[in-house]
């Protein structure tokens, strides 16, 4: 049985074990919100970046004024710069680092101050010239941003002081219920004083227990302190990824700048950098009463080089010929690459056109030496055009102008050589842009129409084909020739979209002969070598058989020895694709390229046409007439037909059948003629043929 003495003690004990409880409770309350009163360290973190923020901004908007519009020192538009950069990474940092993450989520808007800074800096750092309108735009972002960080601050500080009133009032109240407890406390423990006295025991092991929540705080304590020193490291680090940012930055700036001076493969001057030492040129040369050449300079057969080899090939020439130009100029003279195969050169300082021949001599012989390419000797010329200033022009561009005019002319001329701009080349030129012009109007406006010249059977003088040829009257009611306008639709790329409208209407009238006549007439079709380039001209024909109904066994498709040239992998499989049509393949003016026996065997070639060019002089010529004896006797071996074109009186036509050359066609038989006088002419032919079996 428990004594009343024990009974009241542990009542009493009871009680003031209670009063001890709720009194830590209290402590404990009061104890986190004094905790709360204290300023952490992501808090001080925070108003330190916000403030050196700040203070950047201020500074950064100082140096502007000082530095735009009129500078107050010489190093005001560096310092800006370094304030600037400066400003630029603290904005960044706003949604990189933990702070400025921390700031953002507090209600600071970041994007809007990098919006600005990326503003100021487009402003500031792009081609068009600052004025004072910019200035007055970068000023108002400057202020924009200040106000913006000001305001952000007043609201943080404001809503820090609510909060710090409230905690100081519930502080206040937790204090004074922890006074009248502890005074509680002190009442029963003073009289459980004995009763603890006596319980030495109960107080070791308190003492144990305490010296363990001494221990956990101190481990705690280190592992807070461990902390703080990583985020010192951390920010170390940040700071040195600054630094490394804007050296990285300064490099983009001069790689920039060196990419927008100076071609990337060939290391010359960009055009950017040529134009401009050009114009400094001719303004020296206005000023000393000097002259200044420019050159206009044009690889010849490059294209070829690029297509067969392929374009790795053709960047090494590139950069061999820029290498050999630079060999050949002076000191102050300026090389430059306009893009593709073409160079531009200025020669400040010239003395008179000796002089320039002299240069233009030495580009020559640099460049006639041969080229290792892909282990092999390669060769190449060049068509080079010059103008000088003041004789040719006092502009950039009319001197530009009229070089590569005279370049184009070198290239007629017959290539790998020079030509001083002429008043001739300007008429040329503005001829070449009208008829160019034209052209265009042209194939838009269908403008063109289809005439036909019969290929003859020597033997019977039946017609065997016939040929579809181009004819353009313009708008002023003039033939323009196809020799004058079809080399141009092939360098415009416009040879394409007529091709395919020539070879359409063909098959289209060829069908209709059929079905007023009820005779097939094999149609002959000439294709450019810009056809077969896009890899689609087997499904562009197969189409348009498809489409008007034409049987292939009445097509033939007229191709040059160039094409065959070439000898593309794909261009002999588009042509075993037209075969496999059932088309038949002829070389047009064969004789006059480079087409050697392995191309004829190589190739599925059907029909060779003997150029009139042999034809012409074959019955005075004694080299023709053996010529022309070879490709008839060469064909009959190969098993291909022979057409001979632009016969034109009976002499030649004797001729050729004497050689067995079957086929013929020109002026001797027919021009070429309208549609529907070629029907008339075909109708006119098998009466003739009719009434000659008849007799």
């Amino acid at each position: 049985m428990i004594k009343t003495g024990s009974k009241v003690l542990l009542l009493l004990t009871s009680i003031l074990l209670g009063v001890i409880v709720i009194s830590m409770l209290s402590s404990y309350f009061l104890f986190r919100e004094v905790k709360s009163l204290q300023i952490s360290h992501d808090q001080v973190e925070k108003i330190l970046f916000l403030r050196q923020y700040e203070y950047e901004l201020m500074r950064a908007s100082k140096a502007f004024s000082e530095a735009y519009p009129q500078p107050l020192g010489d190093q005001s538009q560096k310092a800006f710069d370094n304030w600037f950069n400066v400003l630029w990474s603290r904005a960044q940092s706003l949604n990189t680092g933990i702070v400025g993450k921390a700031v953002g989520i507090g209600g600071f808007d970041y994007k809007q101050a990098q919006n600005a800074l990326s503003e100021i800096d487009n402003i500031l750092y792009s081609a068009t010239e600052l004025n004072t309108e910019r200035i007055l735009q970068i000023r108002e972002l400057f202020a924009l941003l200040t106000r913006t960080s000001h305001h952000y601050q007043q609201n943080r500080d404001s809503l820090y002081r609510e909060v710090e009133l409230k905690k100081q009032q519930t502080i206040f109240s937790y204090y004074r219920n922890s006074f009248f407890l502890s005074s509680i406390t002190l009442l029963f423990g003073f009289i459980v004083s004995v009763f603890l006295y006596r319980s030495n025991k109960s107080l070791l092991d308190m003492r144990s227990m305490l010296e363990h929540r001494v221990a956990m705080r101190t481990l705690a304590l280190q592992e807070k302190n461990l902390q703080l020193k990583n985020e010192v490291a951390e920010r170390y680090c940040v700071e040195n990824q600054l630094v490394s940012s804007q050296a990285q930055i300064q490099q983009a700036k001069e790689q920039a700048v060196h990419q927008l001076n100076f071609d990337p493969l060939t290391q010359l001057a960009s055009r950017v950098l040529f134009t401009d030492r050009f114009s400094q040129s001719l303004i020296r040369a206005s000023r000393e009463k000097s002259k200044v050449a420019l050159l206009f300079l044009d690889l010849d057969r490059f294209k070829y080089i690029n297509d067969t080899l392929g374009h790795t090939v053709g960047d090494q020439l590139l950069t061999k010929t820029a290498k050999r130009i630079t060999l050949a100029l002076r000191q102050g003279d300026t090389a430059a690459r306009f893009g593709g195969d073409e160079f531009a050169i200025v020669l400040p300082g010239i003395k008179g056109i000796k002089h320039v021949e002299h240069v233009v001599s030495r580009i020559h012989r640099e460049l006639s030496e041969p080229y290792i390419l892909e282990g092999q000797e390669s060769f190449i010329s060049a068509s080079i055009g010059i103008a000088i200033f003041p004789d040719d022009g006092d502009t950039t561009e009319i001197l530009l102008r009229k070089a590569d005019n005279a370049m184009y002319k070198a290239k007629d001329k017959g290539r790998n050589t020079y030509q001083f701009f002429t008043q001739q080349m300007e008429i040329e030129s503005n001829k070449r842009r009208i008829l160019e012009a034209a052209l265009h109007v042209a194939v838009k406006n269908k403008e063109f129409s289809v005439h036909y010249q019969p290929i003859i059977d020597m033997h019977d003088g039946s017609i065997k084909a016939a040929e579809a040829l181009i004819r353009w009257q313009n708008k002023q009611g003039q033939h323009v020739s196809p020799a004058e306008f079809i080399p141009l639709a092939e360098e415009l790329g416009l040879i394409v979209e007529i091709g395919e409208w020539v070879l359409r209407t063909a098959c289209e009238e060829a069908v209709a002969w059929q079905q007023q006549d009820g005779k097939s007439t094999i149609l002959s079709v000439n294709l450019s070598f810009r056809q077969f380039q896009n890899n689609d001209i087997p499904k562009t024909v197969a189409k348009i058989l498809n489409e008007t109904g034409l049987n292939a066994k009445c097509l033939s498709l007229e191709i040059t020895e160039g094409v065959l040239m070439v000898d593309d992998l794909l261009i002999m499989q588009q042509l075993q694709q037209l075969r496999d049509l059932g088309i038949a393949l002829a070389i047009d003016d064969f004789g006059t390229g480079y087409s050697s026996l392995s191309y004829l065997k190589k190739f599925p070639i059907n029909v060779l046409k003997i150029d009139r060019s042999f034809i012409q002089d074959l019955t005075t010529d004694n080299s023709d007439a053996d010529l022309v004896r070879g490709i008839i006797s060469l064909a009959r071996t190969l098993k291909l037909t022979v057409i001979a074109e632009g016969v034109e009186n009976q002499q030649q036509a004797d001729f050729l059948m004497q050689n067995d050359c079957q086929y013929t066609q020109g002026f001797f038989y027919s021009k070429a003629l309208p549609s529907g006088d070629f029907r008339v002419y075909m109708q006119n032919n098998q009466q003739q043929k009719q009434n000659s079996s008849a007799g």
